[in-house]
């Protein structure tokens, strides 16, 4: 027995979390994050906590660093090869429009230059056949042509990755196969991103955005896990460790760095993987995960104990990633979102953020502008002094100088203002949350919210009173909740074949056999991952009626795929899509469109150790604080480590931690479970 360690690493901080595999004992640690280089706060963390790596039997990554490159555009240079004629599709994008009516929109640049689209001359067409021959001559032209740009004067960037995407190499990847040998043996070192290994799907825009971005953000990645695999083994640790997949389980280091693009919501899953294990916890099945940081809100839902995936992912509106991710909504309102005044008038929230340097203005780190973590301290709601335990003061009279700032532009006093831009934060969040639940004919009053990260509890009861869910879960140390799921992620890997079958006319003996080739082969990947138990196998069809342009993902029955189970497929496709749509086409031929397996391999699921029962708890102060912009409140304020299942602590209070604080608002009870599980509801 030792000790099991999770981190998550964002971009505000990074957090630690350390289980006692023998008692179930947490201790954690939080820190500021070092952009500049991860791996350091990381390392400083586990100094920090007195951990001997040595003693580690389990070391768990789940982090932000792909999607913040993503998205703040800090990835490599990628030169990007395609079949010749078609070096425009990154810029050619889709025909749809973010905004319909908005002449002024213009559609996202893609994460390559124009000048580095190159193309090849050769040709594969759908059925995997040779129109157009790959020549030696030809590979000597491109790396010709590659040597050219690569010295490029006007390169903005000195890491360079390649990204190969050639027509249908999906169905036969030899051509492909044979550029990336030779890009290898003449550059070597260079990173090289294939499109029929990182995404074998039909669609070629989406290949190609989502080839281009794993070639992007390979070096940092690669980087990263570099050096913190050589801090660790510094420091004595000698086991392999794993990283946070996109799509909830895991994978070994090694391996992401090969594969980055999956780790692109890293971070982020750890938090509904946990979510749904502290809706079980509490006997909950359907729950919403409210995950807000510093930086962003991250929102999902677990509807009857399971965790939603889907492929359809975009670093902004029209740059896709096609990849397995679990599905969830990131918008930017975090405790660092900015509050300003629109060319109306009107008073915004986000999705501006002033990130951790120099962060809100409170931080005192040079930050001007009014923030919700500045709202919060005016409201009385955050204590300056007891911000991350103490170790980062807040500076109350600069908070209440930003928003007084704000003040003035919208003609309202200083406490109105504050109030405002926390209930439009909430406000925004809420929408989010009605997006992935009524949108989808889900009633969030079936549902409980589990509120986390570090400004997650502070404002959990004022959106659960805005969407009207049944109760509010609070976890241990919320403000870790991402880092601890990471100690509960499975191994997962998952394989897709596309290949167009109709219901009219399938060779199902082919099928089947394709089925079986990808089990296989999945679950070869998940012993490679270090799993060694009995699998899960999970398989499913993307089907569609003749004609259509989008799948539905529909389960494909157990056992074989014989007559018998290719007809209950299809009645299930024709099920969900009257489910779905109100209505079936009637003796329409069905297409099927590609083959998904998932193998997944269960992890042994770390135990909370149980509290103690004391008697209750008593306030440690008392102090005021603003529910209502018109007068405050006496308010008493908790420690939460003084509770325990005896406490039933009556709204309006204050409970507060070393990484978060919760807000009981008048007419509310907390209590806590036999575990530290807190559980808020309204009278």
């Amino acid at each position: 027995m030792g000790v099991r360690i999770g981190i998550d690493t964002g971009g505000t901080f990074t957090d630690l979390v350390v289980m006692d595999e023998a008692s179930g004992q947490i201790d954690v640690v939080k820190l500021p994050s070092t952009p500049d280089e991860p791996s350091r706060a990381i390392l400083k963390a586990l100094e920090q906590a007195g951990i001997d790596p040595a003693s580690a039997t389990y070391f768990v990554l789940g982090t932000t660093v792909a999607v913040n490159a993503l998205l703040q555009r800090r990835g490599a240079r990628v030169l990007y090869i395609t079949t010749e004629g078609f070096e425009d599709v990154p810029f050619l994008q889709r025909v749809d429009r973010k905004f319909h009516y908005d002449l002024d929109w213009e559609r996202p640049l893609p994460l390559v230059a124009r000048r580095d689209c190159l193309g090849i001359r050769e040709r594969i067409d759908y059925r995997g056949e040779t129109v157009t021959a790959l020549t030696a001559d030809g590979i000597d032209n491109l790396i010709g042509t590659i040597r050219e740009r690569m010295t490029d004067a006007d390169a903005e960037s000195d890491e360079i990755a390649f990204a190969l995407n050639f027509l249908f190499s999906y169905v036969h990847p030899d051509h492909e196969a044979r550029v990336r040998e030779a890009l290898s043996e003449a550059f070597p070192g260079t990173p090289i991103s294939s499109s029929h290994e990182v995404a074998p799907i039909w669609r070629e825009y989406e290949r190609a955005s989502t080839t281009i971005a794993d070639a992007a953000v390979k070096p940092l990645v690669s980087r990263f896990i570099g050096s913190l695999d050589q801090g660790l083994r510094e420091r004595g640790f000698a086991r392999s460790w794993s990283v946070m997949k996109s799509n909830g389980g895991q994978m070994l280091s090694q391996t992401a760095g090969e594969r980055p693009v999956q780790t692109v919501l890293s971070g982020l899953s750890g938090g509904i993987i946990a979510g749904q294990a502290f809706g079980a916890e509490a006997g909950q099945k359907n729950v919403i995960t409210f995950d807000m940081g510093g930086t962003s809100t991250d929102v999902g839902v677990v509807a009857d104990g399971r965790v939603g995936y889907t492929t359809a992912w975009e670093i902004e509106f029209g740059l896709p990633v096609a990849a397995p991710f679990i599905e969830m909504t990131t918008m930017g309102a975090g405790g660092g979102s900015i509050a300003w005044v629109n060319k109306g008038g009107l008073l915004q929230v986000g999705p501006q953020s002033a990130g951790a340097v120099p962060g809100p203005a409170c931080y005192a780190q040079g930050g001007q502008e009014a923030t919700v973590t500045d709202a919060n301290v005016v409201l009385g709601r955050l204590n300056p002094d007891n911000f991350l335990g103490g170790d980062l003061p807040l500076d109350a009279d600069l908070a209440f100088a930003a928003i007084e700032r704000t003040a003035r532009q919208v003609g309202l006093s200083p406490v109105d203002t504050a109030h405002a831009v926390v209930e439009i934060a909430v406000e925004n969040i809420a929408e989010a949350m009605r997006l992935l639940t009524v949108q989808r004919g889900l009633d969030p009053r079936l549902f409980s919210l589990v509120a986390f990260g570090g400004a997650g509890p502070l404002h959990a009861a004022a959106i659960a009173r805005v969407i009207g869910t049944r109760a509010t879960l609070i976890p241990p140390h919320p403000g870790l909740c991402s880092a601890f799921g990471t100690l509960l992620a499975d191994i997962r890997v998952d394989k897709t074949w596309t290949h167009l079958v109709r219901s009219d006319a399938p060779d199902l003996d082919e099928l089947d056999a394709r089925l079986r080739t990808l089990v296989r082969e999945a679950v070869e990947d998940l012993g490679r991952e270090g799993f060694s138990g009995e699998p899960t196998i999970l398989r499913s069809a993307n089907m569609r009626y003749l004609g259509q342009n989008y799948e539905e993902e529909i389960s494909i029955p157990d056992g074989p795929l014989t007559q018998d189970g290719w007809q209950r497929l299809v009645d299930g496709f024709e099920q969900h899509y009257e489910a779905e749509y109100g209505y079936r086409i009637a003796n329409e031929v069905i297409e099927v469109v590609q083959l998904n397996v998932s193998a997944v391999g269960e992890a042994s699921k770390p135990q909370l150790s149980a509290i103690s029962e004391w008697p209750p708890a008593k306030p440690r102060t008392r102090r005021q604080v603003y529910f209502d912009p018109r007068e405050p409140v006496d308010c008493p304020i908790y420690e939460r480590e003084d509770l325990s299942p005896t406490d039933v602590i009556e709204g309006p209070a204050v409970i507060e931690e070393l990484d978060s604080t919760t807000v009981v608002h008048p007419g509310q009870t907390l209590t806590i479970g036999s575990r530290g599980l807190a559980s808020l509801v309204s009278a």
